[in-house]
């Protein structure tokens, strides 16, 4: 309304002021159109040369013209900042689809992969130039048939990952309007956890059954046979070897949950630690399993003193003792040794005994884990006494080093710090 009295009034300003000049009421009026129609030409002229560039210049001075325009740049900018926004949206979900740990393929209605994210080119070895292949041209495992095509039930399969067949994979499909998504998680890591949980309950039931099972025979003969005095006394002291064995596994065991239950020492327990003293009178403890042809030598730098728990200290010095002992032969020569190190006492122990093989050294730390079953139970060991190890240097913040060889022997050493550092990281 505003444009249109401007031009009436340009109008009638021009008639008037030209039809007085020219004494002719007509003249007036055509030029006063013409005045007119220039402006509006002006303006249209103004107009179509802000088209071309509507975010960047302004609709001032477009006469007529400028509501349109306006509107038109308002309902560009606001496109403008509906785009900024979803690309921002999308931005987001390509990285939080990136940094997934889980593979994410997305499959169109005929199953061509549409988009993939890097853990579907680490778990399933798939590229972007692999964009409008058939899934199942790449993946072949016929469990990804079944899943795909809805042949069964199973919303979930488990299958060897493409890339490696020692990687399992747990696949699932979630459908969606324009297609599908695939999703696959690596539970090579929880299988392996899960296995070790069921070994673990295996193992710890057969070695309770075996000395109970001794337990039980003598209880009943006891119970049922007439003896004399001496005989029973005989079979009495043969309950003590069973009996300690489950007194000791189960010891181990207590201190093993409650050394993985807490990764961290309280302060309190926290206290100076004389390692070359404390061998001493670990020697001494462990000297009856010891022959006298075994000869066991003690290195140590005297008053070298760390920080740490002292009986987890003796703990992890008491198994390694022991273990050296139990697989060295008769005669055989063990060295310990505790010295200065630029990182602060360094514990070592090797021996004479049977080594092992370098596919066992990984290993060797786990529950249970003998490389000879039958030898192991015969020397008494409970299979538990390098885990509790593990973790104690674990809680100390230092790891356990290993050297072996079959037939020449074993080396185990660590490394305990001066002052005990909460900070320190390490890598299992």
């Amino acid at each position: 309304m505003k444009n249109q009295l401007t031009y009436f009034a340009i109008f009638a300003i021009c008639s008037l002021v030209i039809g007085f000049v020219s004494s002719s009421i007509v003249v007036g009026v055509i030029a006063g159109g013409v005045a007119t129609f220039v402006l509006l030409g002006y303006h249209w002229w103004r107009f179509t040369k802000w088209s071309k560039r509507p975010l960047s210049s302004s609709s001032v001075a477009l006469g007529p013209f400028s509501s349109v325009a306006k509107r038109w740049s308002n309902s560009m900018w606001t496109s403008r900042e509906r785009t900024r926004t979803l690309l921002t949206l999308n931005r987001r979900y390509r990285s939080i689809t990136d940094h997934v740990p889980d593979a994410w393929v997305f499959l169109t209605t005929s199953l061509q992969i549409d988009t993939i994210n890097p853990a579907a080119e680490r778990l399933f070895g798939f590229t972007k130039d692999d964009s409008g292949k058939h899934f199942l041209e790449l993946a072949r495992h016929p469990s990804f048939s079944i899943l795909l095509e809805g042949s069964d039930e199973l919303d979930v399969v488990e299958v060897p990952s493409p890339v490696d067949e020692n990687i399992r994979l747990e696949v699932r499909l979630v459908d969606v309007n324009e297609g599908k998504i695939v999703i696959a998680r690596d539970v090579t890591d929880l299988n392996r956890f899960l296995s070790m949980r069921q070994d673990f309950i295996a193992n710890v039931s057969h070695e309770l059954r075996t000395p109970l099972t001794v337990l039980i025979g003598y209880i009943e003969s006891l119970l049922t046979e007439d003896m004399s005095l001496e005989t029973v006394k005989d079979i009495v002291a043969r309950l003590d070897t069973p009996a300690n064995r489950m007194k000791s596994l189960v010891d181990d065991l207590l201190t093993l949950t409650r050394l993985e239950s807490s990764p961290e020492p309280e302060a309190e327990s926290i206290l100076p630690v004389d390692g070359g003293a404390m061998l001493q009178a670990v020697v001494k403890e462990a000297a009856p399993l010891a022959t006298e042809k075994h000869e066991i030598v003690i290195e140590a730098e005297p008053e070298l003193i760390v920080s740490g728990v002292p009986n987890e200290i003796h703990s992890a010095f008491m198994n390694l003792v022991s273990n050296a002992i139990r697989y060295s032969p008769s005669g055989g020569r063990i060295r310990l040794s505790w010295q200065w190190h630029p990182h602060g006492a360094r514990f070592e122990i090797s021996d004479q005994g049977i080594g092992m093989a370098k596919e066992h050294i990984s290993r060797i730390t786990e529950r249970f884990y003998r490389i000879d079953l039958a030898g192991s139970r015969a020397k008494g060991g409970t299979g538990l006494g390098l885990a509790i190890v593990k973790h104690v240097l674990r809680r100390h913040r230092t790891r356990l080093e290993v050297d072996s060889e079959p037939g020449v022997g074993s080396s185990f050493a660590f490394t305990l710090p001066i002052q005990f550092d909460s900070e320190r990281n390490i890598d299992d």
